[in-house]
């Protein structure tokens, strides 16, 4: 008889899903106070009247507010830059509308409005001050379907002239509200689409063949994994307006972010930090260029190991993709291979030369990659092997 072992939960942000509901941000945001510095990303929200219209709102409930666009992957410097600004004038609420980077960028502010000091002063591995807790609360609004940031409790803090992205932790960091509408996704290009979706399916993946999974995440990756697959190829092809779709991976996004954050990532996320940290590589694009590698990899390995229980977990995933049942699990963890690699040619995402990168930069990666919660641990020469095949 199978047992459950023991797992702990942590908070989750209150989360309002649905089609439509952004045009309730204000009030949301009036529960708050009524000043709120408002973070959004390059020009498409702007395009789509979307925040003239928050803005008319706000006005109406005269509800002062301050926009700040952030139009690239959050570095130290921009997240002092803005809290520097903003400190002196009582902010009672962040609202970040947009991607990951722009989620991460508003919980990092949230976050070092009460705080002394700079950021790198508290990210992991990098400063040496201890977080208070404190912050000033939140809200993320997502744009597109892929990090899950929405449901996390860390900011991924990007610093390219030392090489590396990090994260601002704490439990109290959690968004106080994350408001999920697929409406907001509809206007996402067709790369970023892609990109997007992409890292969630690899957070669902990675946190269900986790070392660390468990009976409650597991009954959320499998569904959400269900949803992505559904519309990752119809979105990237010719269903971009579907908001049914839309909101499948929406959710897959969102459960991505929960599940990672309760069972961790394994060496996609592993090598894929170090690479857009060293580099210019969406993050996206990262996760979707190394999964069929390093998953084929990290399948290899638990088949050479004998590690059964890996072996069912990847087979589980391999019947989900392919609706197959009656054969034994090293068959179907070849057919979930099958499936990344088939993704891998009809999505074409560009080569990591592409951004930069050259082939004496590998040692660097791997030299500040890692495995994470993998249930395979992947060499270095291994890892370099990887990075070889998509430069």
């Amino acid at each position: 008889m199978e047992s459950i072992s023991s797992f702990a939960i942590s908070g989750l942000p209150k989360i309002i899903f649905g089609a439509g509901i952004f045009s309730d941000l204000h009030k949301i945001i009036r529960s708050y106070g009524h000043n709120a510095l408002i973070i959004t990303g390059g020009e498409s929200f702007r395009k789509s009247g979307r925040l003239d219209a928050l803005a008319l709102q706000l006005d109406q409930f005269k509800i002062k507010y301050n926009f700040v666009s952030a139009r690239s992957e959050p570095t130290a410097e921009s997240i002092d830059a803005i809290t520097r600004e903003y400190r002196k004038l009582s902010v009672n609420v962040v609202v970040a509308i947009g991607g990951g980077s722009v989620i991460d960028c508003g919980k990092a502010v949230a976050a070092m409005l009460p705080e002394d000091g700079n950021v790198k002063d508290y990210l992991e591995g990098v400063g040496t001050r201890k977080l208070s807790g404190a912050k000033v609360p939140f809200i993320a609004v997502p744009t597109t379907a892929g990090t899950g940031s929405e449901a996390t409790k860390n900011a991924v803090v990007c610093d390219r002239k030392e090489g590396y992205k990090k994260s601002l932790r704490h439990d109290a960091y959690m968004p106080d509200v994350a408001v999920v509408d697929p409406e907001l996704t509809l206007t996402a290009p067709k790369q970023i689409t892609i990109a997007c979706g992409l890292d969630a399916i690899t957070q669902l993946i990675e946190s269900y063949t986790s070392i660390k999974a468990n009976v409650f995440t597991d009954s959320l990756a499998f569904k959400a994994l269900s949803f992505a697959l559904q519309s990752l190829l119809p979105l990237s092809t010719d269903h971009r307006d579907d908001i049914s779709l839309r909101g499948k991976m929406l959710y897959a996004a969102l459960i991505s972010g929960i599940t990672l954050s309760h069972a961790g990532l394994g060496a996609v996320h592993g090598i894929a930090g170090p690479l857009g940290g060293l580099f210019p590589v969406p993050h996206g694009v990262a996760c979707g260029k190394l999964l069929f590698p390093v998953m084929a990899h990290v399948v290899k390995k638990i088949i050479d190991e004998k590690n059964l229980t890996a072996q069912k977990r990847f087979a589980d995933i391999g019947r989900l993709f392919t609706s197959g049942s009656g054969n034994e699990d090293i068959f179907y963890c070849e057919r979930f291979l099958g499936v990344l690699r088939n993704w891998t040619e009809i999505l074409k995402l560009p080569q990591l030369s592409h951004f930069g990168m050259t082939s004496a930069d590998i040692e660097k990666v791997i030299t500040l990659a890692d495995c994470k919660n993998s249930p395979a641990l992947l060499s270095k020469e291994e890892m370099g092997i990887i990075l070889e095949s998509i430069f």
